[in-house]
């Protein structure tokens, strides 16, 4: 759970500055949770704080953070879901990475992430949006579905053999079609922590890691 929280426009000086310093206790900053967005989309969630694009011609970059202050505490999340959001940065920036490298730009994205967790997952499928996007891709916020038939026989087959055959199945039945592309993130195990990932184009799944 989160409180309301400030936006910082990431300008030479900050109104607002989430980093530890004369404002801002380590232990403050370390209860917020921070994800860095366009202006454009800033403007448009909070249209009275973000002002808008500045005209044609301008070439200021700009950015906005949107912090969060976690109601919870530092351990009180279960051990695995601390790992996992710790570390998200940098696993979900590789993924995203590999996937960037192995599909065409006309490629639209879809993302979903397979965890016990509901609300981590949401978070990991929104981090990976973010650097698809921020990579230049066009990415959609609609989940791939299949029919309850198939998730039931899906539900049976060990991870391995589940994905590819879902995969098949979102083109076969027109869930997803040319150009879409499917970015799957997921745990193997539910004694680990390592991420796990795989790309779905054509109806054909590529494991990434």
């Amino acid at each position: 759970m989160k409180a309301a929280a400030p936006i910082a426009l990431l300008l030479a000086a900050c109104a607002y500055d989430p980093a530890p310093g004369i404002t801002m206790s380590k232990a403050a900053s370390r209860n917020l949770e921070c994800n860095r967005i366009s202006q454009a989309e800033a403007h448009q969630r909070y249209p009275g704080r973000v002002p808008d694009l500045p005209p044609r011609g301008s070439y200021s970059n700009i950015d906005a953070l949107v912090c969060s202050t976690k109601i919870s505490q530092p351990g009180d999340r279960p051990a695995r879901d601390d790992v996992v959001l710790t570390s998200m940065r940098e696993s979900v920036g590789e993924i995203t990475r590999l996937a960037n490298a192995l599909v065409p730009r006309t490629a639209v994205w879809h993302v979903d992430t397979f965890y016990p967790e509901q609300l981590v997952a949401q978070k990991l499928s929104v981090a990976a949006r973010t650097d698809l996007a921020e990579r230049g891709h066009k990415v959609s916020d609609r989940v791939p579905v299949l029919a309850p038939g198939d998730i039931a026989v899906l539900a049976r087959l060990e991870p391995k053999k589940a994905y590819p055959l879902a995969c098949a199945r979102y083109f076969k039945e027109k869930v997803l079609t040319d150009p879409d592309a499917f970015l799957g993130m997921m745990i193997m195990d539910a004694r680990e922590t390592d991420l796990h990932a795989g790309i779905c184009v054509r109806g054909e799944w590529k494991w990434l890691k």
